[in-house]
């Protein structure tokens, strides 16, 4: 694909290939993350607690409108609030490059373990409206588990850690609202959260020390710093005295 280049610039509606190779992706079943609880286990009784409490949290105005926001939101712009600059394909090209890189990685891996378990999504289960009613139909079409959106969201937190490890806690406390607000939604069970990240982490440990990916790192942080100079002189010229304020 287009972007298998390290460093070619991010160009909007496409998708790159990822860092892990078809010989990486073999080695690899991901038998790891092992079967969902069942409605009738024991275990299913944190995944229940867990629904009642997402539709408990609807009610709370901010609590679901950040649901709804994610929902709709690009994965970067959810991070820009947390980062210190604004993420963009075309502010910050390199590193939203870096990570969508990785993220294919963490969807490839995402699709075959959903594909294999086909499991129904909570308000599926219950014959119940999600808080997005309008996306229920094609979101009954699909699997829950693991969260797909939990996995992008968890892989492009992990990169975004590598690049800016000073944000750390800000990200990782984002990625799990993140992930958390899919169970608020309706659409995911908390196991299936938990496993999208045990997935992430997983998938990004064996390609967080490949050649390609510490080639972008590179450029990805160094586009990060540039950005950071240029939005300190911004602020900087922007609270300059004028000159009727010298007189």
């Amino acid at each position: 694909l287009a972007f298998a280049v390290v460093g070619k610039a991010w160009c909007d509606n496409n998708f790159p290939d990822g860092y892990m190779t078809d010989s990486i992706r073999a080695l690899h079943d991901f038998e790891f993350i092992h079967d969902y609880p069942e409605l009738t286990s024991g275990a299913f009784a944190d995944d229940f607690y867990y629904y009642q409490w997402g539709r408990d949290m609807r009610e709370q105005g901010m609590v679901s409108q950040e649901a709804i926001s994610d929902e709709r939101a690009d994965v970067y712009t959810v991070y820009s609030e947390v980062c210190g600059i604004a993420l963009s394909p075309q502010t910050t090209p390199q590193i939203i490059l870096l990570c969508e890189r990785a993220a294919t990685d963490a969807t490839y891996a995402n699709a075959r373990v959903k594909n294999k378990y086909q499991r129904k999504r909570p308000f599926a289960t219950f014959h119940e409206a999600s808080l997005t009613p309008w996306s229920d139909d094609e979101e009954a079409s699909t699997f829950s588990y693991p969260s797909g959106h939990s996995s992008r969201g968890y892989m492009f937190a992990l990169v975004l850690c590598t690049v800016m490890p000073e944000h750390t806690t800000a990200i990782m406390d984002r990625a799990q609202r993140y992930a958390r607000n899919r169970v608020i939604c309706g659409h995911h069970w908390e196991s299936d959260i938990e496993a999208s990240l045990l997935l992430a982490a997983t998938v990004f440990a064996n390609i967080v020390c490949l050649p390609e990916y510490q080639a972008q790192l590179a450029l990805a942080r160094a586009e990060y710093n540039q950005r950071l100079v240029a939005d300190a002189g911004q602020v900087q010229a922007n609270n300059a005295p004028s000159a009727k304020d010298i007189s």
